[in-house]
């Protein structure tokens, strides 16, 4: 049997504890906070388990509203240009990715991941609990000229299994009554009955029992990793404030911070972070059903329980820190949008997080250059959602891994 230490106990660290166990690995997980999803972006994501909506996020539209972008014009996306070589290398190849082909063809190939999720969360959800419902989504939008250029997108995804439909305002309310509710008209909007909602934060707390009682998963908690081990050009340990871990293999599931650790063996990745905000508020007497995404003003509002989680914010750069005009510009948004769908006055829960942007979108999975590292992050916005299929992808490729002999 063989080792393997994973780093990360958020959503894509837990779904790859569980797949390499399920494949007979002896596998021990290590994380700085305190729990599972204990910080990061599995702490308060926006909760959607957006199967039909994995869109790229390099694309023409953006390509197109780049200067508004980069002005701070729009109140959701903003890009912090910096002077760094890897961030003008980064961004010159996200740029490249923004060609209409391009970003089709990312968005098919994020889209099939998504679908080998769907059915991964289906078969987990009946041994653990998470807040996990059905309740489909819906995409809304303010212009006709917007809806039509989704629904060509639309028509290409049902091809793979989205089976998106598009609606009319009437028909989007029968949908969602909730709707008549909302503070803004809007066009129409896209009906995805594949889509799914879920806690993410919940959901690893109870897949960590589930491993450790069914698997016999170590997990170290409080122990920040600092950097890696080679020796003879493979893996050799696991530095942490903790002490060394020696080790075969390691997963690099880390989300932004895999970017660190891995240059300390000398592997660079190609990922930027993106901010983003939530708040989690009580739901209201018209809080939706379906997941509700407005496309214009890049904010979400999803259902978890008797509490609405509201997300949004896409800020490129390299912050650090909370920024609190950033949160309440996201929170005027949702209350004008949507102002009996939640008690504002409430505990907002205000929560920052990271999301690991590759150039194309795609998350890097399998093994890299340096042997015995293997990587499991870049998976931007999409990681709850993607994160059982790239799991899975993860394991096939240690479990065809041969052996390594003695050094």
């Amino acid at each position: 049997m063989r080792d393997v230490i994973v780093l990360g106990a958020g959503v894509v660290g837990m779904t790859s504890a569980y797949a390499l166990a399920r494949e007979g690995f002896n596998v021990q997980v290590i994380d700085a906070a305190n729990a599972a999803a204990g910080g990061g972006a599995s702490f308060g994501n926006g909760a959607q388990l957006s199967y039909s909506y994995s869109d790229a996020m390099a694309s023409p539209s953006l390509a197109a509203n780049l200067p508004k972008y980069l002005l701070g014009r729009d109140p959701a996306f903003r890009i912090d240009l910096s002077a760094s070589p890897a961030f003008l290398i980064w961004g010159m190849r996200f740029l490249a990715n923004a060609t209409r082909g391009r970003f089709e063809r990312n968005t098919i190939d994020l889209l099939k991941l998504a679908m080998e999720s769907r059915e991964g969360f289906a078969e987990l959800s009946k041994k653990v609990t998470f807040d996990y419902r059905q309740p489909g989504k819906l995409n809304l939008y303010a212009t006709t000229e917007a809806l039509r250029y989704a629904e060509k997108l639309c028509g290409l995804k049902n091809r793979y299994g989205a089976q998106q439909v598009v609606l009319g305002p009437r028909e989007a309310i029968e949908r969602e009554p909730a709707l008549a509710h909302y503070g803004h008209s809007f066009a129409g909007a896209l009906w995805a009955p594949l889509d799914e909602v879920g806690n993410s934060r919940l959901f690893c707390e109870n897949l960590q029992r589930l491993l450790e009682v069914e698997h016999g998963v170590k997990f170290r908690f409080e122990t920040k990793v600092e950097r890696l081990k080679k020796r003879r050009g493979r893996i050799d340990a696991v530095v942490t404030d903790a002490g060394d871990f020696a080790c075969e293999n390691v997963v690099l599931a880390l989300g932004t911070g895999a970017v660190d650790i891995a240059r300390t063996v000398g592997a660079h990745l190609p990922i930027w972070p993106v901010q983003g905000y939530s708040t989690t508020i009580p739901a209201g007497l018209n809080a939706p059903t379906a997941s509700i995404t407005d496309t214009a003003r890049k904010i979400v509002f999803c259902r978890l329980g008797d509490k609405l989680r509201i997300a949004g914010i896409a800020d490129i750069g390299n912050n650090s820190e909370f920024r609190e005009a950033r949160f309440q510009s996201m929170l005027q948004t949702a209350k004008e949008a949507f102002p009996s769908a939640g008690d504002f006055q409430a505990e907002l829960n205000a929560w920052t997080g990271w999301r690991p942007v590759t150039p194309n979108s795609q998350p890097l999975i399998g093994e890299s250059r340096i042997k015995g590292l293997f990587l499991n992050c870049g998976h931007g916005s999409l990681g709850w959602t993607l994160s059982i299929a790239a799991a899975n992808r993860l394991a096939e490729c240690l479990r065809n891994k041969p052996p390594s002999l003695p050094a």
